[in-house]
């Protein structure tokens, strides 16, 4: 959202940020071009009844906001905060509300999608990150749908990544929540990298920072797993890993993933079916997303293939014993891993920013009067 308000301002746009937080400690910088209003409002209430309060009261906020900024338009990111904004927003002024994970996989709580279903009816528009997302929603509301994927930034200009292969150094990075399934990340490192001169590197922050690290002690991996917290930029940390993997249970378009291909760092991905696969699955001559051995890629496809052949990462079944075997296989052929490696900068650089921004604007216009 950071991005996408900060590249419509310097299209001569008019963007003003609301957001729950109170505007200290962006992990994202915003163009001074846009207006930012921080309604701090990121309190977590106790009990039923004060998360019902306090939840009234931010809906009644966000009205409030709405009604200063007169917009002609209100675009909305992410899932609780589409709810209150679809609560909030009156029936006059167009809404489109953008779905950032996956919405078939990720369940709110029965009190959040009661919710949504009558919040969600209310908007004009629905963005979903992919063609299975954007499945889910067309069958569960009567609102238009589109399909916009999420951009990855270019990254910096690094000389010599050479000297990465050698580092021995997996990175993940996202939010330590169980969704994003880094304990399975760390349960595959403990299996795949019994040699001790692997390491592994968690970038962020979350609820689930003491399991993870308790587990990373049960395995005995202790000294060789690191919870650094969220760093950004993340271009340095990417520049000097080994490998990248993404061990999500769901995603809804993994941005992380997009910046480690683009940088050239070989990439593993489990197919959890949205994200992923949308980046990773070949493509046919519509653009369209398909899989050419089935649900998923396995892994022997790639052992006589061709750097020419190969895809921009491996793409490997939703299970764990599937993310050990793509792991060992990195770590034991670095010629394959850095063949993908370098494919993948051509597959990340499909999903630029102006193409992205592009479709917003488009879309965004499409409901303001002439």
């Amino acid at each position: 959202m950071a991005a996408l308000a900060s590249r419509l301002s310097q299209r001569s746009h008019q963007v003003t940020l609301v957001t729950l937080g109170d505007g200290t400690g962006d992990r994202h910088e915003v163009d001074p071009q846009v207006r930012r209003m921080p309604l701090n409002l990121m309190f977590q209430p106790k009990g039923l009844l004060a998360k019902l309060l306090g939840n009234r009261q931010r809906i009644r906020a966000i009205r409030l906001a709405f009604g200063e900024i007169s917009p002609d338009v209100v675009l909305s990111f992410c899932d609780r905060t589409n709810i209150l904004a679809g609560l909030a927003c009156p029936p006059d002024l167009p809404l489109v509300l953008s779905e950032r994970s996956d919405p078939s996989q990720q369940n709110l709580g029965r009190i959040w999608e009661w919710l949504r279903d009558r919040s969600y009816r209310r908007a004009d528009h629905l963005v979903a990150l992919s063609d299975t997302s954007g499945e889910y929603l067309r069958g569960r509301f009567p609102v238009p749908v589109s399909v916009i994927p999420s951009a990855v930034d270019a990254p910096p200009v690094f000389s010599d990544r050479t000297l990465a292969s050698e580092n021995r150094l997996i990175i993940g990075i996202g939010r330590l929540e169980r969704e994003k399934g880094f304990d399975r990340l760390i349960q595959a490192f403990a299996e795949a990298g019994k040699d001790s001169s692997w390491r592994l590197r968690i970038l962020g922050e979350g609820s689930c920072r003491e399991t993870l690290q308790t587990l990373a002690r049960e395995l005995g991996v202790q000294d060789r797993v690191e919870f650094p917290g969220w760093v950004r930029p993340v271009w340095d940390e990417l520049a000097q890993a080994t490998m990248f993997v993404l061990p999500s249970r769901y995603e809804g378009f993994p941005s992380a993933l997009l910046e480690a291909m683009v940088i050239g760092v070989p990439s593993i991905a489990v197919d959890c079916e949205s994200g992923p696969r949308a980046i990773l699955g070949a493509r046919d001559d519509r653009g369209t997303t398909t899989q050419q051995t089935g649900p998923t890629v396995g892994l022997s496809r790639f052992a006589d293939s061709s750097e020419d052949a190969l895809p921009g990462g491996l793409l490997v079944p939703n299970e764990l014993e599937s993310l050990v075997d793509a792991m060992r296989l990195f770590m034991a052929d670095s010629q394959t891993r850095e063949s993908i490696g370098r494919r993948g900068i051509e597959v990340a650089a499909r999903f630029g920013w102006d193409e992205v921004v592009s479709q917003y604007e488009k879309l965004l216009q499409s409901f303001v009067a002439v």
